[in-house]
């Protein structure tokens, strides 16, 4: 819809359920209201009738990854979700830059209190997947998927055109087996988007059910400037493939390094396993083991082919506490948690 019915102009009160981290969540809620989830949720924005309800958000969870059986399960699935969806609302309007749209406003942006719908940003600064997904779609120079004919695209908001850029398509079934690839040269003007023939998805999904779709674009000398990662299912029920993935053993270590604005944590990933893994979430923590807020990371929520390396940075400023230990969790990851040593 955010590619087709609701790309129209500069669409304003645009959003959808977007829940909090697990951490908020037990933060905010007793913990004898957490689960199943009930009245108390209400108070967070999570409406169970009248405007806002959450019914089709909770019934579109159920028919793609089953109803959620734990608060932790609900938040995995909800995460996973959410991250899709956000994304969406800001590469539909790029999709159609400057012809049928000219902007796109969420509602409520900005929380005092802690919400679950509508958010991008958390009252207390522990970002969830939502913020990660409007990040990543509004990069200068973003490389995408446009629905519902995927089509390629390159956007470029920036002020300068961009020449012979390389983008790099590989599509992929769920546990990683490559069934597509297509390398293409593409330029693109300044504040404009370069729109690419469709890949052969549908096609695809009739074989396989769901498709992953790996995109990676580089300039001229071969430097890495955007990557995306889609899963696209033939129907609600192919998207249980995901849920199928065995939880991958992605390889942790993190370095500090400290200056007069903070602390700066370097944290590689390295997935060791055989199946992609999805929604990789870095959570940085102090020396009891609580959240470090604010911690400022410059991605998360990300994925990881067999055998990739991932280099993340998260900012902890000044006058804040400071990062000792890293907690990774995700989609299909192996949880652990990791030192943080220090390095000059």
């Amino acid at each position: 819809d955010y590619f087709t019915t609701l790309a129209k102009g500069f669409s304003v009160e645009v959003g959808t359920p977007s829940v909090s981290t697990l951490e908020s969540l037990k933060a905010s809620i007793p913990p004898e209201d957490r689960w199943p989830l009930g009245d108390t949720y209400a108070y967070h924005d999570w409406h169970f009738g009248g405007n806002g309800d959450v019914a089709t958000y909770m019934a579109t969870m159920a028919a793609q990854h089953g109803a959620p059986t734990s608060l932790e399960d609900f938040e995995r699935k909800a995460q996973l979700l959410d991250y899709d969806s956000y994304r969406a609302v800001f590469e539909g309007f790029q999709a159609h830059l400057w012809t049928r749209n000219s902007g796109r406003l969420l509602w409520m942006t900005h929380p005092s209190w802690p919400s679950n719908t509508w958010q991008v940003y958390s009252s207390d600064y522990d970002t969830a997947a939502p913020y990660y997904a409007v990040r990543k779609a509004c990069e200068p120079l973003h490389a995408q998927l446009n629905l519902p004919d995927y089509s390629l695209a390159v956007v470029n908001i920036s002020q300068r055109a961009e020449q012979g850029l390389t983008l790099r398509t590989r599509l992929f079934t769920a546990v990683g087996r490559l069934i597509g690839t297509r390398r293409q040269k593409v330029s693109v003007a300044a504040n404009a988007v370069a729109t690419l023939a469709p890949l052969p998805v549908a096609e695809l999904q009739a074989r396989y059910g769901l498709v992953l779709v790996r995109l990676d674009l580089a300039d001229a000398g071969g430097h890495h400037l955007s990557d995306n990662l889609y899963w696209q299912g033939r129907d609600p029920a192919d998207y249980r493939q995901l849920d199928a993935l065995a939880p991958q053993p992605v390889v942790v270590t993190a370095r500090a390094a400290h200056g007069p604005d903070g602390q700066v944590v370097e944290v590689t990933l390295r997935n060791e396993g055989h199946s992609p893994a999805l929604e990789a979430k870095l959570t940085v923590l102090d020396a009891a083991g609580e959240r470090v807020l604010p911690a400022y990371y410059d991605d998360n929520y990300v994925g990881l082919w067999p055998g990739e390396v991932r280099t993340l940075r998260v900012r902890c400023p000044a006058g804040g506490r400071e990062a000792v230990r890293v907690a990774l969790r995700g989609w299909n990851v192996q949880a652990r948690e990791v030192p943080v040593t220090t390095g000059r």
